[in-house]
């Protein structure tokens, strides 16, 4: 059984006619009678009665009509993924910057091969600024980059925005409040993720709003070393919302910062490649992360 003989089918089904099914798709009643025996014999099951006045379905053919439209979109479907598969594999090379992984979601972007046959993922961890860097010199089809991307010829959509949190050690003035301003880091020791990072240079920023600068006195690549250091209260943490409360160490707190530059992820790839199907796919999937 293929689509032809299915369609012929319908139409037969559709006209109560053989000779006008004929006609319309410019085949010989003989030829098209023997396209409908021949279903009949694979289904083994009379589809049609004939009679003077025209050709009608059995109760048979009733039900296989009822069947045979979902039948055809199944196999169009899986005539067109068994092409995809039988061409060139398309490798799609995604970059994640540092921190984005735990937001993400990793389950749904690596089924994107279930959409795509015959494509392949490959993925890497990245500094922020090495993702667009990538994407510049076409190393890489798609990217997810901490904070703006100033570059013109890159085309970027937000799919994340989270706060910003003060890391409190039990002992701190601080560790009783529900919220703190930018305001209150004033004059505090702060610890935080290094100029690499677009929430080193939020800091800078929204402290020099406040008209101050900020006393940071240690920079870090990685945001376990914060709580690490909060705990030994070297300072105050500043990061971003991406921890769960439970996995907090022992002694410390996360406390809003109500005022701070909110943290965002962004999704982003050549501006030639924005209606790509499989970055398309991927905005999708990511779009309803907030």
């Amino acid at each position: 059984m293929d689509t032809r003989e299915i369609r012929c089918f319908r139409l037969v089904y559709e006209e109560c006619s053989i000779n006008k099914a004929a006609s319309q798709i410019f085949i010989t009643p003989q030829g098209l009678s023997r396209i409908i025996a021949k279903l009949e014999n694979e289904l083994q099951t009379k589809l049609f009665t004939r009679a003077a006045n025209g050709t009608f379905p059995t109760a048979s053919g009733h039900y296989f009509y009822a069947q045979s439209q979902e039948l055809l979109y199944y196999l169009e479907d899986l005539k067109q993924k068994m092409q995809q598969m039988n061409h060139r594999q398309r490798t799609i090379h995604i970059g994640f910057a540092c921190g984005s992984l735990n937001v993400l979601p990793l389950d749904q972007i690596s089924h994107l091969t279930d959409y795509f046959p015959g494509l392949e993922l490959q993925w890497d961890e990245l500094e922020n600024q090495e993702v667009a860097e990538k994407l510049l010199d076409g190393t890489m089809d798609a990217g997810f980059m901490i904070g703006a991307c100033s570059h013109t010829e890159l085309a970027s959509t937000t799919i994340y925005t989270g706060k910003m949190n003060a890391i409190i050690y039990q002992g701190h003035p601080y560790y009783e409040k529900d919220m703190l301003s930018i305001q209150d880091l004033q004059e505090q020791s702060l610890i935080s993720m290094n100029q690499k990072y677009s929430s080193y240079h939020n800091l800078i920023q929204r402290c020099s709003d406040f008209g101050f600068t900020p006393n940071i006195v240690l920079c870090t690549m990685e945001n376990s070393l914060i709580y690490r250091f909060c705990q030994e209260k070297i300072g105050i943490g500043i990061d971003a919302d991406i921890h769960p409360e439970e996995e907090l160490p022992a002694g410390l707190r996360k406390i809003e910062l109500y005022d701070a530059i909110p943290w965002k992820i962004n999704l982003i790839c050549r501006k030639n490649a924005v209606n790509d199907k499989v970055i398309s796919r991927l905005r999708e999937i990511c779009c309803n992360l907030d």
